[in-house]
């Protein structure tokens, strides 16, 4: 049973509990009346009165309390108890006209928000009326006709006026639901569209623009934290030739299959990109120079290992140009550092990575 549907529950099981202490309170002073007025009557009274209808008003929130306690699931067993309460105390009170308690248990099916349960509601209570009406004769001739057609159109009536609520109800759920809809669409929606503000369709990296956003946060970082940078730029070699040989549609896919082996290759902790063409950029904020070294010829040599079916199993290769950030330096100084060790890793025979102090060749 779910934990709003429980709560529901034990608030209606408060309500029918209340109403049997009410009950219970005016059959005592009842009782009283009794002994002043009726003594000879106080055992008809205690028997038929009070202990009967209040036992089996117990009776029946005992039953509710059980099923309480097991969890299980007791909308109709709910709505019942309030007509069998309803007919207990009409019983009891032969002579006080009783009949609408009955609207208890169908103002209590309103709380499911299902007509189908407030038709239920409907039924077993004018079910239980016409029974009790018919059962006790004193009931019976107590009721006239007036009274009768009185008790029926205003069971209609607050059938009727349940069920409006109920649809106007259910109308403005389905409209809330839209609208929540609607939102989460539109949350999905502007995520897609800062992904695609963000990231490179072909190779599912950063794109140039967000490099550059990234890059001055993390120089900015750098400056006041004292934090190591290093700047990585990639190009893959001699990838005109690709173009040129097996078409640009192949060399898309090698493009992704490069993108997908640095990611595969870096840790999280670092950012890739896609600059533009065949070069990629990646960020090693918080690494030293030798650690971002590692991590490049890791990335580098995978990418050597790499067969590539459309391209009749030939590899490629990559030059790398690592350069590490010094404070007071602009962003575009760290850019032509590294593309000027990217420049001599090409003109020194390719397919390796190049930095300050030394170069490795594969």
């Amino acid at each position: 049973m779910r934990s709003d549907t429980r709560a529901l529950h034990r608030k209606i099981l408060i309500t029918y509990w209340v109403v049997l202490g009410i009950s219970v309170i005016a059959e005592m002073v009842a009782l009283y009346v009794k002994f002043t007025t009726e003594p000879d009557r106080v055992s008809e009274y205690l028997v038929h009165t009070m202990f009967l209808p209040t036992a089996i008003q117990l009776l029946v929130l005992g039953i509710n309390e059980v099923a309480y306690r097991f969890r299980i699931d007791q909308p109709l067993l709910i709505i019942l108890s309030g007509t069998c309460i309803a007919s207990a105390l009409m019983i009891a009170n032969k002579t006080i006209h009783l009949q609408y308690i009955f609207l208890l248990s169908l103002l209590v099916s309103m709380f499911y928000f299902n007509i189908k349960r407030l038709y239920f509601a409907f039924a077993v209570n004018m079910a239980a009326f016409g029974m009790v009406y018919w059962a006790f004769p004193r009931i019976r001739e107590s009721m006239g006709g007036y009274e009768i057609s009185a008790f029926i159109f205003a069971m209609v009536g607050m059938l009727y006026i349940l069920r409006g609520i109920i649809q106007r109800g259910e109308e403005i759920l389905n409209d809330l639901m839209r609208m929540v809809r609607s939102e989460q669409e539109l949350v999905v929606k502007n995520a897609l569209m800062d992904r695609m503000v963000k990231i490179d369709a072909l190779t599912d990296l950063y794109n140039h623009k967000t490099l550059h956003e990234y890059l001055d946060q993390l120089i900015e970082q750098s400056n006041n934290c004292e934090m190591p940078l290093q700047l990585a730029v990639l190009d893959i070699d001699d990838f005109k030739s690709v173009n040129d040989t097996f078409g640009h549609a192949v060399g898309d896919i090698i493009l992704a299959r490069v993108a997908s082996t640095l990611k595969e290759s870096f840790s999280p902790y670092e950012i890739i990109a896609r600059y533009g063409g065949e070069e990629f950029v990646v960020i090693f904020p918080g690494k030293t120079l030798e650690e971002a070294y590692r991590e490049t010829e890791k990335a580098r040599e995978n990418i050597w290992r790499l067969g590539h079916e459309e391209m009749d199993g030939r590899r490629i290769s990559v030059s790398i140009g690592l350069a590490e950030y010094r404070a007071g330096r602009t962003r575009s100084d760290l850019f032509e550092q590294a593309d000027s060790l990217l420049y001599e890793a090409k003109k020194s025979g390719k397919n390796r990575t190049m930095l300050q102090a030394y170069e490795v060749v594969s």
